[in-house]
């Protein structure tokens, strides 16, 4: 018996030391959480201020464009001659009078020598000299002026006929086709579809022999033209071997041969200033087109940027404003710039770009170290504010009235803070910040970065809520936090 109660008491002992170690654990536990909650909440209401600071404020636009010269100068010339020597390529940096391209010179220089010839070896025709021979000439250009009038006619004629026959043609089977969808029945409809193809098989013939016509018109055209030429040719060379020539062809040859002889200066084509060649659209042999663009130069003494403005920004922009420049191959380095020319109208020219806004604006750059076409980004200054106050606009409050105010944490000697209100009044936001241009806000004022507005007026903070080394005005503020 006495060995049942020991067993129980036993028991008991052991039940007891169990529930104690179990309030221990819930009290350490309970302590624990207490701690860690006060900890999170210590952490989430932690505050952070900035002195309120003057700054210089800018708001620009960001755009992206390359180099490219002052000016683009094109090389051509009028001689229609061959290309003998192209003495650039691209790339090449040329100074103003360097040759770049060779043209054979001595076609344009017989004929020179040709016409001048034929004109000191004449003598004006007059009434009295060869008056046969001119008479023929301009009866020559009479026959072939009323030759060609004739064969056009002949070709308007055959022309006339086959579109009108045509037309017949198309209508009396446009109205077999309506007759035969309007028939009463399957058997007619048939009767007419098989008169309605043997007529077009039957009309195909006169259309044909009608075309037929008309390309021998054009052809009887062709050879009474070549054959009236030659007439006039023939008479013009009666008269030039004669050793005399008409008032009108002396002044034609004379206009030959001042055209000419401008041909022959275009035979040397030297650079017209000095720069970087871009362009090179000649090889040697080639028959040079008159006018055409053979060699393209950049006036590299003054470089600018070009760059395509999105349509939204382009009204923003005027000529004058200021501009910083960057590249890859400047890295760090700000070139200064100037906007010199805003383009407010879309590029319409044929093969133009239209899937960009087609705005451009031009920025001279204070920099001759960057090459053509290098890829360049610019900042253009819009506005520009030095040494004002300004707070994150995101910062600034405003009561039922409307009144715009900010908080900033005011030491105490305790060591903790408070959440006090300055009235503000503001100006243009630029940026990120906002100008503040009046009330109570000065420099130096500790402002509360709370952007979620969860602080308000009269809220104290304890050293444990502020980041280390924020100075809230108080004799302790270096150790606060520590």
């Amino acid at each position: 018996m006495k060995d049942n109660n020991n067993v129980k008491s036993r028991k008991k002992t052991v039940l007891v030391i169990v529930l104690i170690v179990a309030v221990v654990l819930v009290a350490v536990i309970g302590t624990a959480v207490h701690n860690m909650t006060k900890q999170v909440e210590q952490i989430s209401s932690t505050v952070e201020v900035e002195p309120v600071q003057l700054r210089d404020l800018s708001d620009t636009i960001s755009l992206r464009g390359s180099v490219s010269g002052e000016s683009k100068t094109n090389v051509m010339s009028l001689a229609a001659a061959e290309v003998t020597e192209v003495s650039v390529q691209v790339g090449d940096m040329v100074a103003e009078g360097d040759t770049l391209v060779m043209l054979d010179r001595e076609d344009i220089e017989k004929q020179i020598k040709e016409l001048e010839t034929a004109i000191s070896n004449s003598t004006v025709l007059d009434r009295y000299n060869d008056r046969d021979l001119a008479e023929a000439l301009e009866s020559a250009k009479t026959a072939r002026t009323q030759t060609l009038e004739d064969a056009q006619k002949a070709v308007d004629r055959a022309q006339q006929a086959y579109d009108q026959a045509s037309a017949d043609r198309n209508r009396k089977i446009e109205a077999m086709i309506a007759a035969q969808q309007n028939a009463s029945s399957e058997e007619e409809r048939a009767q007419l579809a098989q008169q309605t193809q043997e007529y077009v098989n039957s009309s195909a013939a006169e259309i044909t022999s009608l075309q037929q016509a008309v390309d021998d018109a054009k052809q009887s055209y062709d050879r009474a033209a070549l054959s009236a030429d030659q007439a006039v040719q023939d008479a013009q060379e009666a008269i030039e071997k004669s050793g005399y020539m008409a008032d009108g062809s002396i002044s034609q040859t004379r206009d030959t041969l001042n055209d000419l002889k401008k041909q022959l200066e275009g035979c040397e084509l030297k650079a017209p200033c000095g720069g970087v060649v871009v362009a090179v659209n000649v090889s040697v042999g080639d028959k040079n087109a008159p006018g055409a663009t053979l060699i393209t130069i950049e006036d590299t003494s003054a470089l600018k940027m070009v760059a395509t403005v999105d349509e939204a920004d382009i009204l923003k922009l005027e000529e004058g404003m200021r501009a910083t420049v960057t590249s890859n191959a400047t890295g760090e380095e700000e070139i200064s710039g100037t906007v010199t020319r805003v383009v407010r109208v879309k590029n319409q020219s044929a093969g133009a770009d239209m899937s960009s806004s087609g705005y451009s604006v031009e920025i001279a750059l204070d920099n001759t170290s960057l090459l053509i076409g290098m890829e360049v980004r610019a900042k253009v200054m819009l506005k520009e504010k030095s040494g004002v106050l300004a707070v994150p606009y995101d910062l600034v409050q405003y009561d039922e009235s409307g009144n715009a105010y900010v908080l900033v944490a005011e030491g105490n000697s305790d060591g903790t803070a408070k959440a006090v209100r300055k009235d503000v009044e503001i100006g243009e936001e630029v940026d990120y910040y906002i100008e503040i241009t009046g009330g109570e806000l000065k420099e130096g004022d500790q402002l509360i970065y709370d952007y979620t507005y969860s602080i308000a007026e009269g809220d104290t903070f304890v050293p444990e809520q502020m980041y280390p080394e924020q100075n809230f005005g108080t004799a302790d503020a270096e150790v606060i936090g520590q």
